[in-house]
C-alpha cells in the first residue's frame, strides 16, 4: 500500500541553497579566513628562529674570537 502524494512540493521544507550557503558562512567564515592565522604561525616562528640563529651565531664569533 503507498501513500498517495502530498499536496505540498517536496523541498517546501528544505532551505533554498542560498540560506544554507549563509548558514555556513555565518558559523564557519569562508576558507580564505582559515588559513591565515596558519600563515601568520608560520611567518612568526620563522622570524623568532632566525633571529635566535644570529644571535647564537653572533654569541659564537665573539667567543672564538676571545
Amino acid at each position: 500500500m503507498t501513500t498517495p502524494p502530498s499536496p505540498e512540493p517536496p523541498d517546501a521544507e528544505r532551505p533554498s541553497r542560498e540560506d544554507l550557503d549563509r548558514q555556513v558562512r555565518e558559523r564557519y567564515a569562508t576558507w580564505r579566513d582559515q588559513p591565515r592565522g596558519l600563515g601568520c604561525a608560520v611567518v612568526a616562528a620563522f622570524l623568532v628562529l632566525t633571529t635566535v640563529a644570529f644571535v647564537l651565531a653572533g654569541v659564537a664569533i665573539i667567543a672564538a674570537a676571545r
